[in-house]
């Protein structure tokens, strides 16, 4: 009888060692490993295909003019979405812009032609405050003071503020 007590018992502190020093699974003392982003030669994080992950660029209705950089343009008004614009130039309160092929000089909203109308044949003009306040519907962007081009809707005249539809732009 000693001995079937004793089997027993070594077998049943076998079995609850077992369970009492077994892992669960649950552990996380080691650390997992980091998953590195893959980058391009500039740092830039790149998709598993080595292709730079361009997040989309985000809409603005204004921005200080910069030479070189470049813009998409929408106006749901004027039936425009998508033009190309770049700044070919800042001298002092003087921005030189391309805008889908035409050549537009504004200054600040103190400047003679700080208004950029779009003409009924489709191509973009400057023009004066007095030409934006008779056609506001045509205003496709303004020049304002520190080379800054903005919506027509940001405008500092009601009218022009009124009439115009919102330009997005977006950078490229």
């Amino acid at each position: 009888m000693k001995k079937k007590f004793f089997n027993l018992a070594v077998i049943l502190a076998t079995l609850m060692s077992s369970t009492v020093f077994s892992s669960c699974g649950d552990d996380d003392d080691e650390e997992e490993p980091k998953k590195e982003t893959p980058t391009n030669n500039d740092n830039k994080p790149t998709d598993d295909k080595g292709n730079e992950d361009k997040t989309p660029a985000e809409s603005t209705t204004s921005f200080t003019a910069v030479k070189g950089d470049s813009y998409t343009i929408s106006n749901a008004k004027l039936n425009i979405n998508g033009a190309s614009m770049k700044v070919d130039d800042v001298a002092g309160t003087t921005v030189t812009l391309n805008v889908s092929g035409s050549t537009v000089v504004v200054g600040s909203a103190n400047a003679d032609k700080s208004y950029a109308i779009v003409a009924t044949n489709g191509g973009v003009a400057a023009a004066s405050m007095a030409d934006a306040k008779a056609n506001p519907e045509t205003v496709l962007f303004i020049c304002k003071e520190g080379s800054v081009i903005a919506s027509g809707t940001l405008a500092n005249d009601a009218t022009i503020k009124a009439g115009a539809g919102e330009t997005t732009f977006t950078k490229q």
